[in-house]
């Protein structure tokens, strides 16, 4: 086997062309195949940091697989308290905080937290402890900090335990630190994640109200439970208190809640699209297996004289065979060592393309297994593509090899048949890429022309949250943006300023169920809408149109009639063949001042670009606590520029700090930035897989322009004698161009049958385009047959300029 390598390295090294493109060949395919295979291990495979991650589940809505399912405290007690498939059960209830004292004022992610959250996850902390029962019940606040947290704003200080730190103006304790791998289920949906943890208890004598849902619920299953047994017995509690009359039946209500194993519940949006990336590097890989083994088919008719040779001096079957995988071998191996460059690289290019929806992108590394992997595929490789010319070779034809007419024998016809075979799957797998790839594009393209309802163009944003401690009544709150929107509205080069609830395309809002007047409220009919507080002048500063009436204006102050603006979906669906103009609502069904309608705005695509729109209200943010009791202290800031929105930061900073030097700003960004990242998902896949079938194409077309061009060699005589019989250059070159157009059309046949089949597998990834779109399936074939007259272009011209004298005389 040494004396085999030798050999090996010692032909290699001496066709230096060869080996470079074999490997830098294999190298795309095999890095391709590396990258996507580290990104799935680390997603989809590698467990998630909890004690036996496998038994904890999140309670969630199975109607909708994005909508989350809130739980009110008696419902996360009753769970715990009466179901017997879980151990226990946590609630979560998501905030943000502002860290002031100290340093610059910053705004968190938070969480108020169950005590037994951290026991039902089974994650100890990093330092100090986590919560107790007297937590919750201590008059003090005790908090839990995550590990960037710690790092970022602390130092790292390793005595932290026990500090006091200032959040939302009251003093905390902080009692422990998490390990640097902690996150909540909900976070690896999310850009940030939550990096502070307060406790709060559930009292059984004295839970609260049924109706006021706000938790999330997270539950670990008893040994030898399952999540189906779960869910099952989740119905049969919730049937329980529609008997008892703690909630109405809502028609399916009591069947709309699942136990959601916790690894699915962060994968499974994302399972499917690395699923079809997987399959397609695997495509590419397959394809550049194929131009090698090429490749090596070609070298056959070279290197058969030399393996006649060998065989005619007692050279065994089996030992030239060991020797000839020993050279494919080395290939994919060295193709890997190359691969893994290629996969690192590729390993960047995806935390830049990174979409808000893929889980754990920070984790992915070139590790052991990642190695291992790598180099196991290179030498599958180097089996797979060597084997075919391996064959051929060990068994040559003596007598017709070493006769000088030896390359037109019955072997040197069988290689050309194995090539041509080899061009006709490299096209049919190239045509399923493309086809994918047309069909991601074009989805894109029609989302970004999906109207969302607003103007993103020339407009920046940024959060606030009023600390409560400072900010507890009214008063103050609507005083405080009041003054905000004024003096924004004074800085150079704004047009506009003002601030809602929650941006347009950063997360759901929420429903509130409506009474409307003169239509007693019924269960069954359920009218609710989707609920925003906004400034004067929000509608502006964020380019909604008008469809009638008018938009809140500052006349509308806290001691004004109230007034509401709707979108068009809820004008139509309560009050339609109607003019909602002047209707009146309340929030509820308790009696609650009456909403009168003043405006009708277009609908905005709020909760994703491809849901559609839902019925929306808006309501003056200085009436809300008249018709909630609620002062709304966290809104988004919205102010539209004339020109780039991003040269008034500093404006908006020093604005906000005059008016409170310790409030914390946070997620300044343009709304071109939202708007973008609201589209991540489908922009990564259709780049990822349209990069993957670019680069199959290209390997197809170089294997089209290797197979015809020694078609061309092989048959040069033969050209030569058609061109001295009369045959003109324009039928040689007709003849050729047209053998590489049926090698591409059988392709592009067997690859728009397949593309048809394996089309469907996007579905779910599509907007606005069907799995067997036929624009893309007449557009495609067309461009395929166009690269392939390309490839095989160069050696037809060739054929067709051969000298005929001077080919006979050869």
């Amino acid at each position: 086997m040494i004396q085999d390598l030798r050999d090996v390295l010692r032909r290699l090294t001496a066709e230096p062309t060869f080996s470079a493109i074999a490997i830098i060949t294999l190298a795309l395919g095999i890095g391709a195949n590396t990258a996507i295979f580290s990104l799935i291990k680390t997603v989809l495979i590698r467990p998630l940091p909890y004690g036996d991650p496998e038994r904890v589940v999140v309670i969630w809505n199975t109607r909708e697989a994005d909508s989350t399912t809130w739980l009110s405290n008696p419902e996360v007690s009753s769970y715990g308290n009466d179901a017997t498939t879980l151990e226990r059960m946590a609630g979560i209830y998501e905030t943000e905080a502002n860290l002031t004292g100290g340093q610059e004022p910053e705004r968190v992610r938070a969480a108020f937290v169950t005590t037994n959250l951290f026991e039902t996850l089974a994650v100890g902390p990093m330092l100090g402890r986590t919560f107790t029962t007297a937590d919750a019940e201590g008059a003090a606040s005790a908090v839990v900090l995550g590990h960037g947290l710690w790092t970022r704003r602390f130092g790292g200080d390793p005595n932290i335990v026990g500090q006091s730190i200032q959040m939302n103006g009251v003093a905390h304790t902080v009692v422990g630190v998490m390990p640097e791998s902690f996150r909540l289920p909900l976070d690896y949906r999310k850009d940030k994640p939550t990096e502070a943890w307060t406790p709060f208890a559930i009292d059984p004598a004295n839970p609260g109200p049924w109706g006021d849902r706000s938790l999330i619920g997270v539950g670990r299953l008893r040994p030898g439970a399952t999540a189906t047994s779960a869910t099952s017995e989740l119905a049969v509690i919730a049937g329980r208190w529609i008997s008892a009359g703690y909630v109405k039946d809502q028609g399916d209500f009591r069947f709309s809640r699942s136990a959601v194993p916790v690894q699915e519940f962060v994968t499974g949006s994302v399972r499917t699209p690395l699923l079809i990336l997987l399959g397609t590097v695997g495509f590419v890989l397959l394809i550049a297996v194929a131009n090698v083994a090429n490749l090596l088919l070609a070298r056959a008719d070279v290197r058969g004289r030399d393996i006649a040779i060998r065989s005619a001096l007692g050279a065994r079957r089996g030992r030239l065979v060991r020797q000839l995988l020993a050279e494919s071998v080395l290939l994919g191996l060295a193709g890997s060592a190359l691969g893994l460059v290629f996969a690192y690289a590729g390993m960047r290019t995806l935390s830049i393309l990174r979409p808000s929806s893929l889980p754990r992108l920070e984790g992915v590394q070139l590790d052991a297994t990642v190695l291992a992997f790598t180099t196991v595929l290179g030498i599958v490789a180097g089996l797979v593509f060597g084997l075919a010319p391996a064959i051929h070779l060990s068994r040559p034809d003596l007598t017709s090899i070493l006769h000088d007419g030896g390359r037109s024998g019955t072997a040197g016809r069988s290689r050309r048949a194995v090539r041509k075979a080899l061009v006709v799957a490299q096209m049919a797998l190239s045509v399923v890429l493309v086809l994918g790839a047309g069909l991601l594009t074009r989805s894109l393209i029609e989302l970004n022309r999906v109207d969302v309802g607003f103007d993103a163009a020339n407009v920046i944003t940024a959060q606030i949250q009023l600390p409560a401690r400072d900010y507890s009544q009214p008063g103050p709150v609507i005083n405080f943006y009041r003054n905000l929107v004024e003096r924004l509205e004074q800085l150079p080069g704004v047009r506009s300023a003002g601030a809602i609830r929650i941006l347009p395309l950063t997360r759901t809002i929420g429903d509130w169920s409506i009474t409307l007047e003169s239509r007693p409220f019924s269960a069954d009919e359920n009218p609710n809408g989707d609920f925003q507080w906004v400034t004067p002048r929000y509608f502006e500063a964020m380019g909604l149109r008008l469809v009638r009436g008018r938009f809140p204006s500052t006349a509308d102050r806290e001691d004004a009639p109230m007034v509401v603006v709707v979108n068009e979906t809820m004008a139509a669906r309560y009050w339609p063949g109607e003019d909602a103009i002047g209707k009146r609502f309340h929030l509820g069904t308790k009696d609650q001042p009456w909403l009168t309608i003043v405006g009708i705005v277009a609908n905005v695509r709020h909760n994703a670009i491809v849901e559609e729109p839902r019925a929306e209200m808006y309501i003056p943010q200085a009436q809300v606590n008249r018709e909630t009791g609620g002062n709304p202290r966290a809104m988004a800031i919205v102010v539209r520029t004339e020109s780039n929105p991003l040269a008034i930061v500093d404006g908006l900073r020093a604005t906000i700090r005059s008016l409170d030097p310790n409030l914390p700003i946070s997620e300044i960004q343009t709304m071109e930035q939202v708007t973008a990242r609201a589209l991540s998902e489908q922009r990564f896949m259709a780049i990822l897989l349209g990069a993957f079938a670019t680069l199959a194409l290209v390997l197809a077309a170089v294997g089209i322009y290797g197979t015809i061009s020694l078609l061309v060699a092989e048959r040069t005589q033969e050209i030569g004698i058609r061109m001295a019989l009369g045959a003109g250059r324009e039928a040689i070159l007709r003849m050729v161009l047209s053998e590489a157009v049926a090698l591409a059309a059988a392709g592009l046949a067997l690859g728009l049958a397949a593309g048809a089949a394996l089309t469907r597998s996007l579905g779910n990834l599509l907007y606005g385009v069907g799995a067997h779109d036929p624009l893309t399936f007449a557009v495609i074939p067309v461009v395929l047959i166009a690269v392939a007259l390309v490839a095989s272009f160069y050696p037809a011209r060739r054929a067709a300029a051969l000298d005929p004298i001077a080919t006979l005389r050869r």
